[in-house]
């Protein structure tokens, strides 16, 4: 690649030769001639590089789209990122990505910048995934101003955690019979795809209710809509921006996108005129008619508080924000364990001890302390990104050592300090009982740090600040509950051969999805 400023002596040149030979040519060809000249000119002044931070990729000579940068980044970004990390950790710089120009700071800056005003997490998640066009509606809603699916997440997904574990602990056990089978011979299964369905079933039931959670359409719909609306992302990446609002009425993957969310509402919208006919008709005989659910918070929420928001999106919302993240982090947990098949037993131990004695309520998922170190290390070695905290200024930023964030930017933390020595002993060792140690030093701050939903600069698995993901508390219970499930009724080995390896794709780092895991039901289910 040519230094910024010997690309700008490059086109000067080419500029030079064009008028050399510009009083040859008639008045249209001139026109055609002053067109290429300010093309020229302007490709050569945006890629000189005022910026003070470096760029890890930019464009090469006189490329004219970010294609082959967005490429090479979606397929080498870990590689880019962790070089320029070990040669400068401490300083900040740029990186092509799949959205455009992304800065990246270092995992220093993320406590100044969790609650700054000028960092917008909303605008930065509606830009990354075009909220604003059909068939992605599901980005819509969770990033509108609405709060609507905040005070869902903050308020019933966590404050009222009791009623709800009950409703995931019996659909977890169905669930899993019909998915995990009952064959009491080996048998093995790409884990993947199967704790998708799971998840499915069982997200479905505290967000939809009973009426809606084995409905083959709807668990169709919110188990594959994550994965067919992120294609469609990518999908459209590729094309400059103006082409977009366009070009998406004819590319396949929209087009799929769309069809979902046609089939979604078609779905919602007669389950909840039925439940407000419902309710109307109790109220006219002074009953209550109510159920625990998402769709039911949602509606009090909305009339409490006159809030608008779409119901059929509100769901797929909920369905991008939990259902593939809560999946892609069970199945790793799973998969760790079944490679450290040490962790077993003890594990079974603490449940036998826990939830047989405590039954299904807050306190005993709490005392999950052995599991919740597991998972909270499984999340350490492999978060569902290698940054974090993604947000767009909104304003020009000054940070407190002089360093200048620019106006519309993208800016992502990177969380380079999950995977450093001088935060974690042996940081690239699984050590399911890391943080089990930790929470039983006597110092009190660091036991709180060192539960699974809390969130620091070296542990972002869930974010950090004031955006960290508001479903956490709850996530964090279902995969404790199901985990239960899965440990008591089920024995579990890797299977020779199978690749483990996560899955790195620009920023993302995912589960496998060929990983296989062999399984049989055990007998040994008395507390479950």
């Amino acid at each position: 690649m040519l230094p910024p400023l010997t690309e700008a002596v490059a086109g000067q040149v080419l500029v030079n030769k064009l008028l050399h030979v510009s009083h040859k040519l008639s008045i249209p060809s001139l026109l055609i001639v002053t067109v290429l000249i300010s093309t020229v000119l302007i490709l050569a002044i945006k890629n000189v590089q005022s910026s003070p931070y470096p760029l890890l990729n930019g464009k090469k000579g006189f490329e004219l789209l970010n294609t082959r940068p967005k490429k090479e980044f979606m397929a080498h970004a870990w590689d880019m990122i962790s070089r320029q990390i070990k040669a400068a950790p401490d300083e900040i710089f740029r990186v092509i990505g799949e959205v455009g120009e992304i800065i990246v700071l270092p995992p220093k800056y993320a406590h100044e910048l969790r609650n700054h005003r000028d960092l917008s997490f909303s605008q930065a998640a509606y830009r990354w995934y075009y909220g604003h066009l059909p068939g992605f509606e599901g980005f819509r809603e969770g990033t509108t101003e609405s709060q609507v699916m905040k005070l869902v997440a903050r308020h019933q997904l966590t404050h009222q955690l009791t009623l709800v574990t009950k409703p995931v602990s019996e659909e977890a056990a169905a669930a899993l019979r019909d998915i995990y089978t009952d064959d009491k011979n080996w048998h093995e299964v790409e884990i993947k795809p199967a704790n998708l369905q799971l998840m499915a079933r069982i997200t479905s039931r505290i967000f939809l209710g009973e009426e809606m959670c084995r409905n083959p359409d709807w668990l169709r719909i919110t188990a594959t809509y994550t994965v067919q609306v992120f294609r469609a992302v990518e999908e459209l990446r590729y094309f400059p921006t103006w082409l977009r609002d366009v070009v998406h009425w004819f590319l396949p993957q929209c087009t799929a996108a769309r069809r979902m969310v046609q089939e979604a509402r078609s779905l919602i919208e007669p389950l909840l005129e039925t439940r407000r006919s419902k309710k109307t008709a109790a109220a006219l005989k002074g009953e209550k008619c109510e159920y625990n659910d998402a769709i039911d918070w949602f509606e009090g929420l909305a009339r409490e508080k006159q809030l608008q928001y779409d119901p059929a999106t509100a769901q797929l919302s909920l369905s991008v924000a939990s259902l593939y993240s809560t999946t892609d982090c069970f199945t790793q947990a799973l998969l760790d364990i079944a490679a450290h098949s040490e962790l077993i037993e003890p594990l079974r131990e603490e449940i036998v001890q826990v939830v047989g004695k405590g039954g299904w309520v807050k306190h005993s998922l709490y005392n999950l302390k052995l599991m919740d170190s597991v998972l909270k290390e499984s999340q350490r070695l492999k978060p569902i990104a290698m940054a974090s905290m993604r947000r767009y200024t909104t304003n020009e930023i000054t940070l407190s050592d002089g360093n200048v964030l620019p106006k519309n930017r993208f800016t992502v933390v990177s969380a380079n300090q999950h995977w450093d020595a001088a935060f974690y002993e042996n940081p690239e060792v699984f050590d399911g009982y890391r943080f089990l140690r930790r929470r039983q030093e006597g110092d009190k701050t660091k036991e709180n740090l060192s539960q699974l939903v809390s969130t620091t600069p070296d542990h972002m698995g869930f974010g950090y600040g004031l955006h960290a993901c508001p479903g956490r508390a709850f996530a964090s219970e279902e995969i404790k509950i199901v985990l239960c499930h899965v440990l008591m009724k089920y024995d579990i080995k890797t299977v020779p051969g199978s690749d483990l390896t996560p899955r790195r794709f620009g920023l993302n780092m995912t589960v496998n999805p060929t990983a296989k895991v062999a399984i049989r039901r055990r007998d040994d289910i008395a507390i479950i």
